[in-house]
């Protein structure tokens, strides 16, 4: 920004607008910058000259904050804004809209807000309120205080922009790129928002639920204006430096996570304050951030992030950002609908091959019926049969308690078929599966992390297989075992040098300890594993003549 410019600026605090942004133009900003690495500045800067993507960019850059001459150029390329005149800008003083007087009195607010001198008050009060105007026009929409355009301003009214029409392209495309759509009360992206939390702390979620405490309550400034309505305008500049170099759409929805973890604490301890208060507590919390949070704040959201099943972003990709999706309003209506966070197919699948390497790593738990089950399923599956949540709540609370500790030692072990992530899988048949949809509210009653549902079913995955392998059917074993005929002994002994469970499973003959069985039963091993009654699992290998086990 020139010197003029920023001269032109001189900002104090006002309440109405919820702003404390009077040392965003001094210049212990640049201090600030300069007590780190200059290096990478100067290399942004001769990239920028170059004509560089976002590409080079983020590989430069690494989502720090910018220096105030850099940030409107970097923001243009991350934003993807080479030509002004692709946004159809029609310049135009003629403001003749219903809510034009709206308009007006929200815009001489934010002006006299940042105290700009009189020389440019004037040209600043017409630019924004000609490409609010513009806008509403364009896409047919009714201007309404408090939808965040205001606050999307303020940030961009502080660069040296060219003209109106370079204003209008950034405020525009940010607008259409980074904020979803239906951001109304109950509106869908609060609806994920929620998806997410109960993923991540069902514990936190179930609060707010039971306290009719909905996401748009508190985060509706937070979304519509992403964060700029919430934040001062010191931090909105930073946190945008990172946020646009980042390009990701949904990340709007992990900071808001990060938000909770840290009032977390302090929620709990609200527990008897109305909900008012709750609220009003909540909505404030962005407003205590500051520029030495944010690398924090980020990365923690980077963590979220990287730590959620992916599929949800493509699913519900389309109903929250793409303009041109026809399909909207159904897709809109499958995240009311879902009770959990869903995993595709190939997501599962690919995770399933990636094997103990990095990204979410799912354990799968079949709930159909156990002959469905015993006639083929997933080699890393394990089965819990749905139809015992009704048929007996005792043995299958046991059960369950059973399977998370497989679970538990199945991660300890290093297994391609241990994971932290629980994904239920039914059969893709919505009469079936509505007992998995109660084995899954089961689980997220007892606020147990991570619990996702698989989109499709057993149906779909079988669909997306490509490897046959991946697929374990039944065996016909003539070979009788009794059940007590696994010594103890070796049990004990093999036990501690085996700990990796065996993910290939096998399928043995047996009897029953509690019921006779006149016909041959087959059981796959895994569900012996789920058995309240075993002690102990166990790993088959052979010893060779240097004493070096094999499978």
């Amino acid at each position: 920004m020139s010197d003029e410019n920023r001269q032109s600026f001189n900002l104090e605090d006002e309440s109405e607008l919820n702003v404390n942004d009077n040392e965003v133009f001094q210049t212990d900003e640049e201090d600030n910058v300069k007590s780190h690495d200059n290096q990478w500045i100067d290399e942004l800067r001769l990239a920028l000259e170059r004509g560089c993507d976002l590409g080079s960019i983020r590989t430069i850059g690494k989502c720090r904050p910018l220096t105030n001459d850099l940030r409107l150029a970097v923001w243009k390329t991350c934003l993807d804004i080479n030509d002004v005149n692709e946004y159809d800008y029609v310049d135009s003083d003629v403001f003749d809209l219903p809510e034009q007087n709206l308009i007006r009195e929200d815009v001489l607010r934010l002006v006299r807000s940042l105290k700009i001198n009189q020389d440019v008050e004037a040209s600043k009060l017409s630019d924004i309120e000609a490409v609010i105007t513009f806008y509403c026009k364009k896409y047919t929409e009714n201007y309404e205080k408090g939808n965040g355009w205001i606050d999307i301003l303020k940030p961009l009214i502080t660069l040296e922009y060219k003209d109106r029409a370079e204003l209008y392209a950034l405020f525009a495309n940010i607008r259409n790129r980074y904020i979803p759509r239906y951001c109304e009360a109950n509106g869908t992206p609060y609806h994920l928002f929620r998806l997410l939390l109960l993923y991540h702390d069902p514990e936190l979620c179930s609060f707010f639920d039971t306290r009719k405490i909905t996401p748009d309550l508190y985060a509706y400034t937070w979304i519509r204006s992403l964060y700029a309505g919430s934040c001062s305008l010191d931090v909105t500049l930073h946190l945008w430096d990172g946020y646009f170099q980042h390009a990701d759409h949904f990340f709007i929805f992990f900071l808001a996570l990060v938000l909770l973890m840290f009032a977390k604490e302090q929620m709990f301890e609200m527990a008897d304050k109305e909900k008012d208060e709750i609220i009003s507590f909540l909505s404030k919390a962005p407003s205590n951030l500051t520029n030495d949070d944010l690398e924090d704040f980020c990365s923690l959201a980077n963590h979220y992030a990287s730590n959620t099943p992916q599929s949800f972003r493509k699913e519900f990709y389309s109903c929250l950002f793409d303009e041109t999706d026809c399909s909207v309003a159904q897709k809109a209506s499958s995240i009311y609908q879902t009770l959990c966070l869903p995993v595709s197919a190939k997501e599962l699948l690919q995770a399933n091959q990636l094997g103990g390497t990095a990204g979410v790593r799912y354990f799968v738990v079949d709930c159909r019926p156990a002959e469905q089950y015993n006639a083929r399923h997933l080699y890393t599956a394990f089965h819990l049969d749905s139809n015992l949540l009704l048929e007996d709540p005792k043995e299958f609370g046991g059960t369950v308690d059973a399977l998370l500790a497989t679970q538990k030692h199945s991660i300890e072990a290093g297994s391609t078929a241990g994971g932290e992530h629980l994904c239920f899988m039914g059969s893709g048949r919505d009469e079936e599966d509505k007992y998995v949809r109660m084995v899954v509210s089961y689980f997220l009653r007892r606020n147990i992390k991570y619990v996702s549902i698989a989109s499709g079913g057993y149906r779909v995955l079988t669909k997306a297989i490509e490897d046959p392998s991946m697929i374990t059917k039944a065996k016909q074993n003539t070979t009788k075992h009794d059940e007590g005929s696994i010594g103890s002994t070796i049990k004990h002994n093999i036990v501690e040098k085996l700990p990796v469970i065996n993910t290939q499973f096998h399928f043995l003959e047996h009897t029953s300890s509690s019921k006779q069985h006149d016909a041959h039963e087959f059981v796959d091993i895994e569900s012996w594993f789920l058995r309240s009654d075993m002690l102990y699992k166990y790993e088959c290998e052979h010893f060779d003549e240097h004493n070096q086990t094999h499978p």
